[in-house]
């Protein structure tokens, strides 16, 4: 039998912190909801499952750190949902720097490390709720209370708890046992809805592990092992502990419906009739089950995404220790069987037209063959002609007339105008039966990328559902009152995308906090209620996603931003700035408006990392604002970047994909058209002056710029726009992004590559890069030619 289940096993360890990641999001989403309904039952009963829960599976895997802590958070959530303890605003504070540590546990176990920070004083604090509001009840007396026959029936007076064990099966164990040790028969029925019911049999088995030796379990360790629920299991142990010590030991509610004990003799089992023992096996609990609160999780969740953002905020947790002990468990998908199913139904369609691939292949085999027989055929009476031609001559030279000679002829060679005919049959029906494979194959791929995407596809709540808690610590420290809206959770996006998208949000979310939104006092000067709001929604729009962070705060002084773009000389003291401009100006490296440096903001830092993080996503990011009413980021992505759409354009004998999300218009134009102005190339569009960039001087391609006409296709990043010069556009293609990973390859304004339909490699233009690199060239190209100048 196994000794005990193996902790380094990394599928049990990629299910625990999934599990345990997912139990914390819970907890502290509903500690956020008790803390704006004090009153909330269903909340505080929903956070006592998700840390009994995560107390469990810590214990199954032996993370004793994790699983003592939240025993402790357990006992003071135990008697709130008694009413011993009253919420209160520091209780909330403990319980959420509770949840900080334990996402720090988490985090460290999962990078191999063990968690270095100090847990002392909030333990502490989680102690000293139940001191000060519970009086003369400690920890003892409920644990006493956890014991009482209501949850536990002791069955020792009736023998032991429902296995058929032979009276050589019970000297066996007997003699297992040491000197002083007691053999106890647990009978234990588990709860079937709990969420980690396929455990509950191990879970039990290391609690009574640590109160002596398991000698034997029914069914056996194996089975328990297995991924399975047992509604029912038996533990013999060999201990020197009391029956009460150990009523306390597995009486774990939600996992636990009741359990039997009852010490092993020899004689009771003699004397104890079979049928007796059965009916006791047989007998059901009195407690009814409690319905779980567990919310259903049918779509994707993301394995390690639940990162804590208390040391940005409070500084909290410690930093990790630099040295890996292990290695980090690689992210996990969970994803809804029904998608499953339809890949499936469409696999089995491609396997399908396989086989009818394979038919035309034969049939195509077959018909080449009919060709092969016809030609030879076709050459045999194309020789009998060319004999039959001299007697014919002869024959006319003798007087026979042309007519005689024409029926001749018809009558012996008339049918090898029909002889391709079956040939030509069978190749029209294979053709036409290839043709329409071909397109079912079309319809298929289709369908198999649309699935095959759908399974990528993950709620944005991912990331959304950390920001009550980033508002709520903000909001706090900054003295402010904010509430959070949040709409379109639901929306779904690559996960790829989600993974690189948390920090733009993050960013843009504290400037609604910090900037946007006022404080209590300038909030009533202005006639607006003291609690600020912030809407953070999400939407489709065809294939792109819109995320919008919207505050009802102050707005943005356009007189302001242009006065400190001027002090630090990004724009002249005599330009004029649009609205529009003024906007974009906060986007700028170093750029920020704030009177003084914080934790918060003042350093300039953040939304240009907004711009170049949602840049290479593929997407753009704009602001609007109105001063006195508020201000509105708008994000837009493409829901996925493994396929995009692109416009393949040709240079030489090269051909490069093109974004279409990035391409404003294409123009062809005479060479008389493209005007020079201080040695640069630019052409006019609707009154507007385009720079122009030629890619076969960028990347040095060999091609010739003497043609009729040019072809221009101007693109945008931002507020930069670039025409690109280029020999042909092919069209608009989607193309499936391969990484250049080999630093030899990558190159700046490549943004991977693809293979296209002939075979042939293309290169995709990363166009934000491309416009930095063009910007870059033409000014090394004026200084050169200022240096020569001069």
């Amino acid at each position: 039998m196994s000794d005990y289940l193996d902790p380094n096993n990394e599928e049990l360890l990629k299910d625990f912190f999934m599990e345990a990641n997912m139990q914390v999001e819970v907890l502290e989403q509903n500690i956020l909801v008790l803390e704006n309904d004090p009153t909330n039952k269903e909340a505080v009963d929903e956070i006592f499952r998700a840390a009994h829960t995560l107390k469990g599976g810590a214990a199954t895997v032996q993370m004793n750190d994790l699983s003592s802590f939240t025993h402790l958070l357990e006992d003071l959530l135990d008697e709130i949902r008694n009413g011993s303890v009253r919420v209160s605003e520091d209780l909330i504070d403990v319980l959420l720097a509770s949840i900080d540590i334990i996402k720090g546990i988490i985090d460290a176990r999962s990078s191999g490390e063990t968690f270095t920070g100090d847990t002392e004083e909030t333990r502490r604090r989680l102690k000293s709720f139940s001191t000060e509001e519970s009086g003369a009840k400690t920890k003892e007396t409920v644990v006493e209370e956890a014991a009482q026959p209501s949850t536990v029936r002791d069955v020792s007076a009736e023998g032991p708890g429902g296995s058929d064990l032979s009276e050589y099966e019970i000297l066996e164990l007997k003699d297992a046992a040491r000197a002083g040790e007691k053999i106890y028969e647990i009978a234990v029925d588990f709860d079937e809805d709990n969420p980690m019911n396929t455990v509950g049999g191990i879970q039990l088995y290391a609690a009574i592990k640590a109160a002596g030796t398991v000698l034997k379990t029914v069914p056996d360790f194996e089975e328990l092992y297995e991924d399975q629920f047992h509604p029912r299991v038996v533990y013999f142990v060999a201990t020197e502990e009391t029956l009460d010590s150990l009523r306390t030991r597995v009486d774990i509610p939600d996992v636990v419906n009741s359990v039997s004990l009852a010490e092993l003799s020899g004689e009771a089992a003699k004397e104890k009739p079979k049928a007796e023992k059965k009916k006791t096996a047989a007998a059901p609990a009195a407690q009814s089950k409690k319905p779980s609160a567990a919310p259903a999780r049918e779509k994707v969740e993301t394995a390690g995404e639940i990162e804590s953002l208390s040391g940005d905020l409070s500084g909290s947790a410690e930093p990790q220790a630099a040295a890996r002990k292990g290695k980090k468990l690689g992210s996990v998908l969970r994803v809804d069987s029904s998608r499953i199913d339809n890949l499936l139904n469409l696999v089995s369609e491609a396997v399908i037209n396989k086989a009818t691939f394979n038919q035309i292949s034969t049939q195509f085999s077959e018909t080449q063959e009919e060709l092969s027989a016809a030609e030879n055929l076709f050459r045999e009476r194309m020789k009998e002609i060319l004999d039959l031609v001299p007697n014919l001559a002869e024959e006319m030279q003798n007087g026979s007339s042309e007519k005689d000679v024409r029926n001749q002829l018809n009558e012996r060679f008339g049918d090898l105008i029909n002889i391709f005919e079956p040939f030509e049959n069978k190749l029209k029906t294979a053709v036409n039966k290839f043709r329409g494979t071909s397109q079912n194959l079309g319809r298929l791929t289709s369908d198999l990328h649309e699935r095959v995407l759908q399974i990528r596809m993950v709620p944005i709540s991912q990331i959304f559902s950390r920001f009550p808690r980033l508002v709520r610590d903000i909001s706090k420290s900054l003295n402010k009152k904010i509430q959070l809206v949040i709409e379109g959770e639901d929306t779904e996006l690559d996960k790829s995308v989600i993974e690189d998208l948390l920090d733009p949000l993050i960013h843009c979310v504290r400037n609604s906090v910090d900037h946007g939104i006022e404080s209590i006092d300038d909030r009533k000067a202005a006639g607006k209620e003291e609690e600020g709001h912030i809407l953070l929604s999400a939407r489709n729009e065809g294939n792109m996603i819109v995320i919008e962070i919207q505050d009802d705060g102050r707005g943005i002084d356009v007189e302001s931003v242009r006065s400190k773009a001027i002090e630090r000389g990004i724009i002249h003291p005599s330009k004029n700035l649009s609205d529009i401009e003024a906007f974009n100006l906060i986007f700028e490296p170093g750029f920020s408006t704030a009177k003084s440096v914080t934790s918060i903001s003042g350093r300039g830092v953040g939304l240009d990392v907004v711009r170049k993080q949602i840049e290479k996503l593929n997407g753009n990011v704009s602001v609007w604002s109105e001063k006195g009413t508020g201000t509105r980021f708008t994000i837009k992505l493409p829901l996925t970047l493994a396929i995009i759409q692109g416009l393949l354009v040709q240079v030489g004998e090269e051909i490069y994909a093109i974004p279409i999300t990035s391409v404003i218009d294409s123009h062809r134009i005479k060479p008389e058209e493209i005007k020079m102005i201080d040695n640069y190339e630019v052409f006019n569009v609707r009154e507007d002056v385009i720079s122009l960039l030629r890619l076969n001087r960028l990347f040095k391609i060999q091609t010739s710029e003497q043609r009729e006409y040019q072809f221009v296709v101007i693109v945008g990043s931002g507020d930069k726009k670039m025409g690109l010069m280029v020999d042909t556009l092919i069209g608009e293609e989607d193309v499936v992004i391969k990484p250049l990973r080999d630093s030899y390859t990558n190159a700046p304004g490549i943004a991977g590559a693809t293979i296209l339909g002939d075979g042939t490699v293309s290169l995709i233009i990363d166009v934000s890069q491309l416009l930095e690199l063009g910007f870059r060239q033409e000014l090394a190209d004026r200084q050169k030619r200022e240096a020569t100048i001069g």
